[in-house]
């Protein structure tokens, strides 16, 4: 067997069952305490007690946050940096079954990227390769900021055809900085304001 062995320690803000749905977060339940990371779990401090996530239920970590998750948390904790992590958690309604769960940490941008580099590769969740950004994707992303995001207008407004636009949108997806509608993510934000 095993033994548990510690890697992490870290202060931050997490809500470990979230509702989510689509691009919106209604649960405001965060809870701010520490987080040790092992080489079996993610525990979490939650009262007196400790709520544990197995790494081996862990599914995915890393999920695209959308501006208006990133927002919310920035209204209850104070950082627009967040991390999600899917898992799969003990079902409160049939015993011994399970029931995906949404976990949302949040804190400084180092502390959460560090996480999630610890986390990626220990659960089977490896990074995806992120693509070079070209001038056009920041065109795109531009206009994706500035409010427009049907790609017919951008043909005219960029001077680029579809399909240059369509795998433009592609490698601003896969590279975190919008999702699949063309609203920015926070990492997108960051890059907007690189751009200015």
């Amino acid at each position: 067997m095993v033994q548990e062995q510690g890697i992490a320690k870290i202060d931050m803000y997490y809500i470990l069952k979230a509702v989510m749905m689509g691009n919106s977060l209604y649960s405001k339940d965060w809870e701010h305490g520490v987080v040790y990371l092992t080489n079996i779990n993610l525990w979490f401090a939650q009262g007196k007690g400790w709520a544990t996530i197995p790494l081996k239920n862990i599914s995915m970590v890393g999920r695209q946050v959308s501006v208006s998750v990133a927002q919310a948390a920035k209204k209850a904790v104070g950082t627009s940096y967040v991390l999600v992590i899917d898992y799969s958690a003990p079902s409160t309604v049939a015993q011994g079954a399970t029931t995906a769960a949404v976990a949302i940490l949040a804190g400084p941008d180092a502390v959460i990227n560090t996480l999630k580099s610890y986390l990626q590769p220990m659960c089977g969740c490896a990074p995806k390769t992120t693509q070079a950004v070209s001038e056009i994707d920041r065109k795109v992303l531009y206009m994706f900021y500035s409010g427009v995001v049907d790609l017919g207008k951008m043909v005219f407004l960029i001077g680029a055809d579809l399909d240059t636009l369509k795998k433009s949108m592609e490698t601003l997806k896969d590279n975190g900085l919008c999702d699949a509608k063309g609203e920015l993510t926070s990492k997108g934000l960051t890059e907007i304001k690189k751009m200015m």
